[in-house]
Formats: C-alpha cells, structure tokens, sequence
C-alpha cells in the first residue's frame, strides 16, 4: 500500500521539477517561518487563523508602511491532519499591488513517511506539494503558469549541552524553494523552543534560509491553543523586507487536556475500585 503511494508521490515531485518559482503560506502548525518540515499534524488536529505581511517603502521622509501594498499574504487558512501521516491545508489569499486587490487559492498536501521517535535516529521525513494561484490545478492556472511547488522536508530533534533540544530542517523544492533560474532549490532551517514561566506557555524562536532569502520569527503558544507569530522575511535583502504577523488557534493543546483528564478519572477510578474491594474484602 506503502510502495505505490510513494511511487506516485515520488513522480509527482519529479514531473513539477522543472517550472519557476511561486508563493506559499507562513507560520503552519507543522511548519517555521515560510518553510515545511518533516512533521504532520496528528489525525484529527487542526490549526485556523489568519496571517498578514507588509513591506516598508523608501518615500520622502525615509522608510514608511505602505498600507495598501499588502504584498501577497493577507490570507485565512485552515490546516489539518489524518492518520497521523497526512496533512491537508486549504487557504484564500488577498493580494494588494497599489490599488488593486486580487484573490488567490491555496491548497497543500503532505505525506510523512518516517517519524522521529523520543529517542533514536530516525528523523522525520515528509514530502509534499504546494499550490497558490486563481484555481485549484485548473486549466486556467497552468495557462497562467500558476503550478504547483513540492518539496521534501527531513526533521532531527538534537541535544546538545547548554543548548539543549532544538530542531533542524532541511530540504529540497521546487517553484518558490528555487533559486534564481534554477528549477529546484535547498532550504534549511532551525527551531528552538522555550517555556520561561512568566509566559505561561511556549516560545518558539525559528531562523530559517529557503529560495528567496533569510527568514526569522517567534511563535508564541498558549495552553489554550491561541497562537501569535511575528516574523520577518528576505532578512539579507532590506529592498525586498516583508514583515509576517500570524494569528491562529489549534484544537492540539484542548485534546492533551482531554486525554490527561480522561487517564485522571481512569485512574481516579480504578483506585476507587481497588480501596473499595480492600473494605469488603472478609478477614482472614
């Protein structure tokens, strides 16, 4: 069942290999800045939110925010996981050039093959496929050279004293992964978490490289679920800098608290039992 499915996949990333570059989403729940990673949500997780970006412009009076050149991601988008392998994202974009707006589609696939176990050396490795444009692989967006960008994404937890655990990605994609006039490109990225008491959750410092440049961001995590992301993108380039900010919530810190509370009465339960057949239990 495996084979096929990775076959196809397989020719999937190869037939698309060779088309130029596109846009994606920021700031996933599996994901860093602007790039993926070898993890997948876990079946019946899912993330909603909105992110937007805006760039500075040089005017008279030195570098302003241009409110009406929202670039390309001012967008809502909904991710979810099945399986514990698969993971599906759907989105709509607006693009704002000047005074024109136009609308965009999202849409994103992606399969984990391996998954990184608590202790071992086994990363995790994911493939995938990205699409933004006017239709979901319609004749329209090809004619418009609107195609897809796969990817494949490999994850490692590592350990290491003082620093402690942080994550490393790597990669290799196409479209919006590319550099330059190439048609395929490497991407790599760094993630570290943190969970400082005042915060009252967790803090996730990313710095990231993909096709277009040098990417950076924090994400901050609630245990409700809410999540708030800043970010910064072509960070090597301040012509083309482009400020993210990402708002969302995720259904995976309610389930946690679920399944605990859940194992809690389990075992509130099974003590009762237990105390109760000790009572009864006639003396020898």
């Amino acid at each position: 069942m495996r084979k096929p499915l990775f076959l196809l996949l397989v020719l999937v990333f190869v037939s698309i290999m060779t088309y130029s570059s596109a846009n994606g989403e920021v700031f996933t729940e599996s994901g860093l800045v602007d790039i993926p990673t070898g993890a997948v949500l876990e079946h019946g997780i899912f993330g909603a939110g909105t992110f937007i970006a805006f760039r500075q412009s040089a005017g008279a009076s030195g570098l302003q925010t241009t409110p009406m050149n929202l670039g390309d991601a001012v967008a809502i988008r909904l991710n979810f996981g099945l399986f514990d392998r698969i993971e599906i994202g759907l989105g709509q974009v607006w693009n704002a050039y000047g005074s024109e707006l136009s609308a965009e589609q999202a849409a994103s696939l992606k399969v984990q093959f391996l998954k990184e176990q608590e202790a071992g050396a086994i990363p995790s490795i994911a493939v995938g496929v990205e699409y933004l444009g006017g239709g979901i692989l319609t004749s329209e967006s090809e004619k418009n050279g609107v195609l897809p960008s796969a990817f494949l994404a490999v994850s490692k937890t590592f350990n290491l004293p003082r620093i402690h655990q942080f994550s490393g990605h790597i990669g290799i994609g196409t479209q919006r992964f590319a550099f330059g006039e190439s048609p395929i490109g490497v991407f790599v990225g760094l993630g570290k978490e943190f969970q400082p008491a005042f915060a009252r959750g967790d803090i996730t410092m990313s710095l990231e490289f993909d096709g277009s440049g040098v990417n950076a961001g924090m994400r901050y995590i609630t245990a409700s679920g809410l999540q708030i992301a800043l970010g910064a993108e072509t960070l090597n380039d301040p012509d083309a800098l482009r400020y993210l900010t990402s708002v969302s919530w995720t259904n995976e810190r309610l389930l946690k608290q679920i399944d605990e509370t859940r194992r809690l009465i389990q075992r509130a339960t099974q003590l009762a039992v237990e105390a109760k057949r000790a009572i009864t239990k006639p003396s020898e």
